[in-house]
């Protein structure tokens, strides 16, 4: 926009200078007020950060201008008098009316406000979309979604891992993005594994019927129930005739390896315990395991079970005050 730096100027300024109504007060009191205000400027705006999608349309500038002013009001602890609902209206409706011009120049696209979920380290949740689908999300997952979604399709973000039970609608079928593909799906239970710190991915399919597709768009794959899709890189998928129940439940509180190594292991209980674990020996990282685990149980007591399957593993476990728990994966 051409004059945005004007409008936002403008804004600031008004913020800046609405206590002038004030200015009789003394000095001690605008000294009491200012820095109850410094502190309700910044919870506002940062309400109306997560309120408000502000990456949908430009205010970098903007946002960078707040920031500036705010930090000069932190540092010289300028009077900054409390006009609360004057103020609150002014930058409400000075950030709807900078999404309404920014809608009005780019063809009157309807934008959406978005609901973020961030599962911390050790825990899982369950989330109820408006559609009446539901998404089961693992540790360490990340997942973005419309409050309300738009009439052509239903658009979600996944960072992590999630199960989800996908409400039908042919009119607006139900996408599903990740970094590097998307899966398109009308009505359907699958599970998608898509950790941006990972290289592979993969996809499985309960049932119903899901398309695969890359950023790129150079490829697509259709999955039929029982079958599992694994992603390297973004390359074309080694699909897979599966049990389900594998990839699934985790959901219901189970840890399942089939045939899997342990490196692999280790960072899958990384994040489900919330804890870092190191090899002291690297050859230790191709051995493999089959096993079902309760997610419930103390981590020694899953390591003391690898250790039983395979003699030649042992573990050290380190505790830390203020930072995450340390395990050793050492050989015998």
């Amino acid at each position: 926009m051409s004059h945005d730096n004007q409008y936002w100027d403008e804004l600031v300024s008004r913020l800046y200078n609405s206590g002038d109504e004030n200015e009789n007060k003394s000095s001690e009191d605008k000294k009491k007020e200012s820095g109850s205000d410094y502190l309700w400027a910044v919870e506002l705006k940062d309400r109306l950060k997560k309120v408000f999608e502000w990456d949908l349309f430009d205010k970098k500038e903007a946002k960078l201008r707040l920031d500036y002013r705010l930090r000069n009001m932190e540092s010289s602890r300028l009077p900054f008098y409390r006009s609360w609902w004057l103020r609150a209206a002014v930058i409400l409706i000075a950030v709807l009316s900078g999404a309404l011009i920014h809608s009005l120049m780019t063809g009157g696209a309807q934008e959406n406000l978005y609901s973020e979920i961030v599962v911390p380290m050790g825990q899982m949740t369950q989330v109820n979309l408006p559609d009446g689908s539901k998404v089961w999300l693992n540790s360490g997952s990340v997942f973005k979604y419309p409050t309300e979604f738009d009439r052509s399709a239903r658009q979600v973000y996944i960072d992590g891992e999630a199960f989800m039970e996908v409400a039908k609608n042919k009119r607006k079928p139900f996408v599903v993005n990740t970094k590097k593909f998307s899966v398109e799906v009308l009505g359907t239970s699958f599970n998608v594994s898509a950790y941006s710190t990972e290289n592979s991915a993969n996809v499985t399919l309960v049932e119903g019927s899901v398309l695969l597709c890359p950023e790129d768009k150079k490829w697509s794959k259709n999955l039929t129930p029982g079958q599992s899709a694994m992603m390297e890189d973004g390359k074309m998928p080694e699909i897979r005739e599966v049990n389900t129940d594998f990839y699934t439940t985790w959901k219901n509180g189970k840890i399942v390896f089939r045939k899997e190594i342990l490196e692999e292991i280790a960072r899958k209980l990384e994040r489900w315990y919330n804890v870092e674990i190191k090899f002291k020996d690297e050859s230790l990282k191709t051995l493999k395991f089959s096993g079902t685990f309760l997610k419930n149980k103390p981590i020694d007591q899953v390591f003391t079970s690898l250790s039983i399957m395979d003699g030649r593993i042992g573990f050290v476990y380190e505790n830390h005050a203020n930072q995450k728990d340390i395990i050793y994966i050492i050989k015998k």
